[in-house]
């Protein structure tokens, strides 16, 4: 799934019940990256909490300390209703715009 990948959107479900397994996510996301030679520190990555509208979602700042301690560009989200899915599409795609030019692709 990750082969010749130029970006990653992790999408977090903001719900309190379902932290552990954005970590356990975060995790495989990072073991399958490496499995395709990359290291998530070193292409662009952007992280979406998504179900901001849900009364059970954890407060954002405690989904930034447990998910982003690195403090990388983050967006909340809603998708059902669209918000804050442009945006991290935006921010998606600027970074592996920049990072190709960087790499002279």
């Amino acid at each position: 799934i990750l082969k010749g990948v130029d970006g990653v959107v992790f999408v977090a479900d903001s719900q309190i019940e379902r932290m552990e397994a954005n970590l356990e996510s975060m995790d495989n996301l990072k073991i399958n990256l490496a499995e395709q030679g990359y290291e998530l520190e070193k292409i662009p990555f952007i992280i979406q909490y998504n179900k901001r509208d849900l009364p059970n979602a954890a407060p954002l700042e405690e989904m930034r300390r447990t998910l982003n301690p690195g403090g990388i560009e983050d967006f909340e989200a809603c998708a059902t209703v669209g918000k804050g899915v442009f945006e991290t599409l935006k921010a998606t795609a600027k970074g592996v715009l920049t990072d190709l030019k960087k790499l002279g692709r």
